[in-house]
């Protein structure tokens, strides 16, 4: 009996060291996702100048002397944003199923596509807290005066009085075809991973750092930094993309038709009306977070 008291504590020392370093052996590496990350940004940039410069000398009739402006007239032309967006959203949507099946067979559950936890009204509550936050976001930077330049600001120009045709096309390439993309490779590839090595919010807040560099545009990627916090803790929430795939897309679908017509929210107004703007957005935010939290938006 003394002898096996006296071995306790250091049974219990060598047991909790095992534990750790179980632990430490089941977290898996994260230079995978880097690595796919990096070629992300290359492909991206890269495929987005091969289109828009093989457009422009096709355009140019091969001189070389009308390529460059060529080049920014379509690149800044309806045609040219969404042709952008879809090729963004190619890459990375391939990106995210190729690292995904080379690191296991189970793809689906590599990117969290399965069934989630969210109910109707936790799905309702996701649109709605990523659209508050994007229109109290927007509104700031309008009442800092900086979104009046930048990718963001292009696109709009672009899309102004669209057509009804040119307006679908807008929401099939710049807002669904981006949401389900950009989930599937920062929510679904990266996010995954970087909880699993980092823990819950050390890999929320590293993905959302990928998705705002990924941006590369300085009034949308602190945006989309703050707008892939909420989507990455509604993944968290939810155990699966679904949601934030809707909420994004539908968030996108919005500002396409706000574009479309000419108009966005909070977007130019007196002081007074961009205030409204920011509370307004901020109140929903604020409510659609209650509700996820609460026993109503989870199965």
């Amino acid at each position: 009996m003394g002898s096996s008291a006296d071995d306790s504590p250091t049974d219990a020392r060598a047991s909790r060291s095992t534990a750790q370093d179980d632990s430490s052996r089941h977290r898996p590496a994260i230079w995978p996702v880097l690595v796919a990350y990096l070629v992300a940004l290359v492909l991206v940039l890269g495929a987005t100048l091969v289109v828009i410069f093989g457009v422009a000398l096709a355009r140019a009739g091969g001189r070389v002397a009308h390529l460059q402006a060529e080049a920014t007239r379509f690149a800044l032309s309806a045609p040219g944003v969404m042709t952008a967006a879809v090729v963004s959203a190619t890459v990375l949507a391939l990106d995210a199923l190729v690292t995904a099946r080379l690191l296991g067979r189970d793809v689906a559950a590599r990117l969290r596509l399965g069934p989630t936890r969210a109910t109707p009204a936790g799905v309702l509550a996701a649109v709605a807290g990523m659209a508050g936050l994007s229109l109290a976001a927007g509104a700031a930077a309008d009442r800092l005066g900086v979104r009046h330049e930048g990718t963001m600001e292009d696109i709009a120009r672009a899309l102004a009085h669209a057509s009804p045709a040119g307006v679908v096309l807008a929401v099939l390439t710049i807002a669904v075809a981006p949401g389900i993309a950009e989930e599937l490779f920062f929510r679904g590839l990266l996010q995954t991973r970087l909880v699993a090595r980092l823990g819950r919010w050390g890999g929320i807040v590293a993905a959302s750092l990928a998705f705002g560099l990924m941006h590369m545009d300085p009034v949308q990627s602190p945006l989309a930094f703050a707008l892939g916090l909420f989507l990455g803790w509604v993944v968290e929430r939810f155990g699966g993309i679904r949601p934030s795939i809707a909420a994004h897309a539908v968030n996108n679908a919005i500002f396409v038709a706000l574009a479309s017509f000419g108009s966005r929210a909070g977007g130019g107004g007196s002081h007074e009306t961009d205030i409204l703007w920011i509370a307004a957005g901020a109140v929903v935010w604020l409510g659609a977070t209650l509700l996820l939290r609460s026993r109503f938006a989870v199965r």
